[in-house]
């Protein structure tokens, strides 16, 4: 599970929105202080963790179906997230072109009291978020770079491919980046294991082909 992409966890919230999908062009960013939520129709957004200095980290990716920014839906009143000077500040941004409907706090506990199990569904995605931060936390401090990347790869397996291979959908860069590693780490560790005869890659082709997978699974723990 850990550095995967979620997609489709909140369908339900799809049927019941109350204004037509809006264009968010790439680049833009939703901060956590504002209190919507959104629903994400079409495209990609991710969460990002803004530290004081100034840099970046990219936590996770949401595809089509998803719902973000939920949390300030379950704050009292008009009250913002608690954060102090000094602290990390999070927000979205689209990785692409996005449609996405929103959704006021308001309309949240309405449709809420109405369909609980809209609620319930937040509860859900919000329970595979946390567990995905978690075990993400966990990877970064406690795994190998060729572990995390192979756990990269391997939850982007194309079925029934034959050889099998991985398709990588997003670039070196943002991949080095979601695994806490400098884009050369990256590279010298992917070179290191296609050099083994681990897997195969090609640094101007998304297809990842993978070699020996037996060993490839057991070097992601699966």
């Amino acid at each position: 599970m850990s550095f995967t992409e979620l997609l489709r966890q909140n369908e339900c919230w799809r049927s019941v929105a109350l204004t037509k999908p809006r264009l968010f062009r790439k680049g833009h960013k939703f901060y956590d202080n504002q209190p919507e939520m959104y629903f994400l129709e079409s495209g990609r957004v991710r969460l990002m963790a803004l530290a004081p200095d100034g840099s970046e980290k990219s936590l996770w990716y949401l595809g089509d179906g998803s719902c973000f920014n939920e949390t300030p839906m379950f704050m009292d009143g008009d009250k913002n997230i608690p954060s102090g000077q000094g602290e990390v500040r999070f927000f979205h941004d689209c990785s692409e072109d996005c449609y996405i409907c929103t959704f006021t706090r308001e309309d949240v506990h309405r449709l809420g009291m109405q369909h609980p199990e809209l609620l319930f569904n937040l509860c859900k995605s919000y329970s595979v978020k946390v567990t995905l931060l978690s075990k993400n936390a966990v990877s970064l401090c406690m795994e190998s770079h060729l572990t995390r990347i192979c756990k990269f790869l391997a939850s982007r397996i194309v079925p029934g491919s034959e050889p099998l291979r991985a398709k990588r959908d997003i670039s070196y860069r943002d991949m080095a980046d979601l695994l806490g590693m400098h884009r050369i780490t990256l590279y010298k560790v992917m070179r290191q294991a296609q050099e083994r005869g681990l897997f195969s890659f090609d640094k101007n082709s998304d297809e990842i082909f993978i070699l020996k997978p037996d060993e490839f699974y057991k070097e992601a723990h699966l």
